[in-house]
């Protein structure tokens, strides 16, 4: 990095930061950028390491405090739990675009991560991954001059489809569908989807029984061993109290049977993501598999009653899933999907037939053997 910047932590009890990130973010997701809300979180995570680039030129400014306005941000959020670490948020300063800051910040940032695995040179190097969608040419281009190369993406659904949806969205009052309902979808889940029994998901009530079904199916199905969420992978650790108190809840689920002569696998979590403002619900369904027919058997149980019970009881506060057990007093919450790659899109099916982003959200990871140092 150049003498003319440099990477310090953000400091949410300086007005000066925070009146730089609210400039940055001013026009990000159109206004309604989550950052300047989830700033003073990172900045106190001890996982993450929430970071500034600044201008260290001094000039005229008689004031440290004046010469050391952020241009850039990024979250550095470190996942030990699958020997990972995710950069997220990255923002440069409408002022201060197209200078090649964003480049500058990220290799920065891979810097941090290679003093870290010196310390524990026994380790295998951290898998640093980050993402964005694929209209974004500038942090594509900055990706690629760091040493970072696509390794997957993750299936999201439309929002502009999803705010149309009647009720779903907070200035509507009209009572709000589950997603295959709204959607009118329910007649591509197969029949054969269908009949396969409540029963036959187990609750997944440790972290560690998570990461070993996550590494199954990436192993026996090619899948990419994360769990997806909204533009990032889910990783179990002290930060996620979201996938915590699902778990707690009995909503992370995981399928895995002998049908016809084949074993169909799938992961099926349900967080709550305090990011989403737009839709009434902020619930998101993850679902991990790498076959039409498990992907087809977790959607339907997303939607089953005992999927909505345990969701119910989760937002009733309730320790146990004893609340209205009558389809008539209870039914579907509707809910964003996100879900793993290798899942097949293919014409005809529901997960073609669901409205998916047009422009993809895309994984990255960073190439340590074939990057400079």
């Amino acid at each position: 990095m150049g003498t003319e910047y440099q990477l310090r932590p953000y400091d949410p009890e300086r007005e000066s930061d925070r009146s730089s990130l609210e400039e940055i973010c001013a026009n990000v997701y159109g206004g309604g950028d989550y950052l300047p809300q989830k700033a003073v979180s990172y900045a106190k995570d001890p996982a993450c390491s929430f970071l500034a680039l600044t201008n260290n030129d001094i000039g005229d400014a008689s004031k440290a405090e004046d010469r050391d306005n952020i241009l850039a941000v990024a979250n550095y959020k470190r996942l030990p739990a699958q020997n990972s670490a995710w950069i997220e948020a990255v923002r440069t300063h409408p002022d201060h675009r197209n200078k090649g800051l964003a480049t500058t910040l990220l290799r920065s940032v891979v810097d941090v991560s290679k003093q870290e695995n010196d310390v524990h040179k026994k380790k295998p190097p951290t898998n640093i991954l980050t993402c964005t969608v694929q209209s974004n040419k500038g942090m594509l281009s900055a990706l690629e001059k760091v040493g970072f190369a696509q390794c997957n993406t993750i299936i999201t659904l439309s929002w502009a489809a999803l705010k149309q949806l009647p009720g779903w969205t907070p200035d509507c009052d009209k009572e709000s569908q589950p997603l295959l309902d709204a959607l009118n979808l329910k007649h591509l889940v197969s029949p054969t989807a269908k009949a396969i029994a409540s029963s036959s998901w187990c609750t997944i009530s440790t972290e560690h029984e998570l990461l070993e079904r996550l590494q199954q199916c990436k192993t026996e199905g090619g899948c990419t061993g994360y769990l997806p969420g909204l533009y990032e992978y889910i990783v179990p650790g002290p930060n996620r109290v979201d996938l915590k108190r699902s778990m707690e809840q009995g909503l992370v689920l995981a399928l895995d049977v002998e049908i016809e002569g084949n074993i169909e696998q799938a992961i099926l979590v349900f967080t709550e993501d305090e990011r989403i403002s737009s839709l009434k619900s902020n619930w998101v369904c993850s679902i991990v598999a790498h076959t039409q027919l498990a992907f087809e058997a977790a959607v339907w149980h997303a939607h089953s009653l005992d999927v909505a019970r345990r969701m119910q009881s989760f937002q009733q506060g309730e320790g146990n899933n004893d609340i209205m057990d009558t389809e008539n007093a209870i039914s579907a919450l509707p809910f964003c999907l996100v879900f793993d790659d290798a899942v097949p899109l293919e014409k005809g099916t529901l997960a073609h037939a669901l409205p998916r982003v047009t422009d993809e959200c895309v994984v990255f990871s960073y190439d340590h053997e074939g990057s400079e140092s």
